[in-house]
């Protein structure tokens, strides 16, 4: 075992390392130990020849001995924590950068640096990353439900879950770089999250938008979205080229998401200020083919007649970036723009208040209020699991459930069957003073019949 422990105190000393302190008491100063750990990642992920991991503050020389004993042996094993004094917040910060640069989207890369900063970091960053524990943990991120984070309003616990995702994530990373022993993360009692139940308009009201819409130049955008299920950014960053009129599909290939600080355009090279392309949410979900109906391509064929007169008023000026809905200079649209158009417009019909997002969940529900199988349903949300659909979306409109259960009823075929009976076994010894004749006589043909709290038994006696 490469390792040796060492007291240390106030006290000079008259030898090297471990030597006895002049006049030093024999209970006074602290314990610690060292081992050597050999070649390895160091806690900022380079690379170094020699690496040492230390602890202190024990009592005696015979605890320090039998926690450098400990050490040892969870360095044989493989779970021994190197992280020497990294703090929690200094190893996020690493962390997150090393994501980034390993291609993690932006959209993601947003969300963590928001639970980093607003949440992760007033809690944890303090503290030394191999003694953050899940206790501790399981009550700092609990306690956000009723306190808050750093800006003081409570977490709901959706939230508090997705904070704790992140969190999980890069200590899994860390434990797989062997900076801790453990993840403090994992398997954590926390409030439940309930995923929301969701309630778009129903068919008339979202006829009557439509409508309203169609007024305005952004109405078939909302038309897409409502019958196809795409999501915002999705719709808008489809091009015409994604479109096959003939073959009566789409295909969804990249969205626009807004960012602070985006990333040159990938058509013009141009930086739109908080407006960006990436790929789509999920996996799986580029290339996605999406059917269209025929009310659905006659509207997109009317935005681009009034798109084209745009092209011709803007000359060379216009930005051409093939994109089914734009800017009037062809640059791509603000995703927070087009969520304030939808409310206007909503405010303008007179409709109940929904998020542009439930003519999504809308577009699900009258798919399955139509009887299309659930599988189909997930496939054209772009979904990564079925389950996501089935929770969601399974009872969104009356009737669905009702639907299902008839329609399952009426595949069991039973014989027509007479309830005037005569010869049921459990029937023939009643006696007829059950129903008011003289006691010992035979029942005779039994029927049933309707009363006002269900079924009546009818007999006559033979």
């Amino acid at each position: 075992m490469n390792g040796s422990v060492y007291k240390r105190c106030s006290c000079p000393s008259n030898g090297g390392q471990g030597a006895r302190r002049v006049a030093c008491r024999k209970d006074h100063g602290t314990w610690y130990y060292v081992l050597d750990l050999g070649p390895g990642p160091g806690a900022d992920g380079t690379w170094r020849r020699r690496r040492q991991s230390k602890k202190g503050g024990f009592r005696t020389k015979k605890e320090a001995e039998v926690a450098l004993a400990q050490a040892a042996a969870s360095k044989a094993d493989g779970t021994l924590a190197y992280d020497q004094s990294l703090t929690v917040g200094r190893y996020l910060e690493t962390w997150l950068e090393q994501k980034v640069a390993a291609g993690l989207k932006p959209t993601t890369a947003r969300s963590y640096r928001q639970h980093i900063d607003d949440y992760l970091v007033p809690l944890f960053g303090h503290r030394r990353l191999r003694d953050l524990g899940p206790g501790e943990v399981e009550v700092a991120l609990s306690g956000l439900v009723q306190d808050g984070g750093k800006r003081g309003r409570p977490v709901s616990p959706s939230t508090v879950q997705r904070i704790r995702a992140t969190l999980r994530s890069a200590l899994a990373s860390a434990k797989r770089k062997r900076l801790v022993a453990t993840n403090a993360a994992q398997d954590l009692e926390l409030p439940a999250a309930r995923r929301p139940r969701v309630s778009p308009w129903e068919p008339d009201e979202l006829g009557a938008f439509l409508e309203v819409a169609a007024q305005d130049s952004l109405g078939a955008l909302f038309e897409v979205i409502a019958f196809t299920g795409l999501r915002r950014g999705e719709a808008l960053g489809l091009r015409w080229a994604d479109i096959d009129v003939k073959s009566r599909r789409l295909v969804v290939r990249r969205q626009v998401v807004g960012l602070p600080s985006p990333e040159p355009c990938p058509f013009c090279g141009a930086v739109h200020k908080g407006r960006q392309f990436g790929s789509p949410k999920t996996e799986g979900r580029e290339g996605g083919v999406i059917e269209l109906a025929t009310r659905t391509l006659e509207a997109l064929e009317a935005h681009g007649l009034v798109q084209d007169l745009d092209r011709a008023e803007w000359g060379t000026a216009y930005s051409d970036h093939d994109l089914v809905f734009a800017r009037p200079n062809g640059e791509p649209l603000a995703p927070d723009a087009v969520t304030k158009a939808f409310t206007a417009l909503a405010e303008k019909a007179g409709l109940r208040p929904v998020r542009l997002h439930d003519l999504r969940h809308g577009a699900a529900s009258l798919m399955l209020a139509d009887g299309v199988d659930i599988a189909v349903v997930s496939k054209v949300l772009g979904h990564s699991s079925i389950a996501i659909t089935v929770d969601t979306y399974a009872h969104l409109l009356p009737g669905v459930g009702r639907d299902a259960a008839e329609r399952a009823a009426s595949r069991v075929r039973r014989p027509v069957r007479d309830h005037s009976v005569t010869t049921r076994p459990n029937m023939r010894s009643l006696k007829a003073s059950t129903y008011g004749e003289t006691a010992g006589q035979e029942v005779g043909p039994v029927g049933i019949e309707p009363t006002t709290r269900g079924l009546k038994v009818r007999c006559s006696a033979d």
